[in-house]
């Protein structure tokens, strides 16, 4: 966590505890959907997935655009998401304040950044950034309670420039084709959003919520001979933790498929015991083993 000027800038590892901190007073009922457009992969100078430009140096690029050329009072959005996972968290425009994002429909929303331009036959999202996108709005959505539905995550591309909701991407009537016309691989339709990155929030955010270590933590590429970084650290250590959480449910499966007759299933083992050969069996043969033992002798469990 960095802070300079007026940007803060969090590591994807360390947004969402960030965001459970923040005391907003402000009634948030959806998120909105952007892409910048500019800045973008090319003029973050991007080498092997790497951008060259500092981090600050891009977003305050982006608030002297917003300030100085649209005249807005501050940076128009909240958060902005880059291509290394990053989060820059706008301090001049806070979760308190109303963004500055789709005309006259910002009221109620955050509004979100991704930096790139993401039409067709311009960038690609990185991996990386694709990942960090997903769980960054699932994180929102678990602090805000926003259901996750094209009516409550929207695309810039589904207003007109008057700020009419259109419902959808329509050519010649969307005031942008902004998130981008390739987003996420499928487009900026709203079915484009419900083909692949609705239903990943939603799957991110029941991970969330179940707190279940992630499968696929963000890929880690450290650089030959340099050490790595704490958020690298700390996704090493999710990836171990789940390995591990693995291996023990795998060996408690095995256990189960055949155990010694628990002390539980004792006195249905002696009522049976010249039926069955030996005195082990899986979990559920000694349940139904109990079972029949209570039907047999009248036993009715109290619920």
């Amino acid at each position: 966590m960095i802070q300079k000027g007026n940007f803060l800038l969090l590591e994807l590892s360390e947004f969402r505890s960030w965001l459970q901190k923040q005391k907003v007073t402000r009634s948030i009922k959806g998120l909105q959907v952007h892409h910048t457009g500019a800045p973008n992969y090319t003029t973050r100078k991007m080498v092997n997935g790497i951008a060259q430009q500092d981090h600050f140096k891009c977003l305050e690029g982006m608030r002297d655009f917003h300030i100085n050329t649209n005249k807005w009072k501050a940076t128009g959005q909240h958060l902005t998401l880059f291509e290394d996972g990053k989060v820059g968290v706008s301090l001049d425009r806070d979760l308190n304040m109303t963004p500055a994002c789709i005309y006259n429909n910002n009221a109620g929303y955050v509004g979100i950044e991704i930096i790139g331009c993401f039409d067709k036959g311009v960038d690609t999202m990185t991996t990386i950034q694709r990942e960090a996108t997903v769980h960054l709005y699932a994180a929102l959505c678990e602090k805000f309670y926003v259901p996750v539905n094209t009516d409550k995550i929207v695309y810039h591309a589904w207003y007109s420039a008057s700020g009419t909701k259109l419902g959808d991407y329509l050519p010649g009537r969307s005031s942008k084709a902004c998130p981008g016309t390739a987003f996420f691989g499928d487009g900026n339709t709203v079915a484009a959003a419900n083909k692949n990155f609705i239903p990943q929030v939603k799957a991110e955010l029941d991970r969330l919520r179940s707190n279940t270590p992630s499968a696929t933590p963000i890929e880690i590429k450290p650089k030959d001979d340099e050490p790595m970084t704490d958020a690298e650290k700390q996704q090493m250590a999710t990836l171990e933790k789940t390995v591990k959480q693995q291996a023990d449910w795998i060996k408690a499966e095995k256990a189960k498929a055949n155990m010694e007759c628990p002390s539980w299933a004792k006195p249905a083992y002696d009522y049976y015991k010249d039926y069955i050969s030996d005195t082990t069996g899986s979990y559920d043969f000694w349940r139904q083993l109990v079972i029949n033992y209570r039907k047999d002798n009248g036993i009715k469990v109290s619920k």
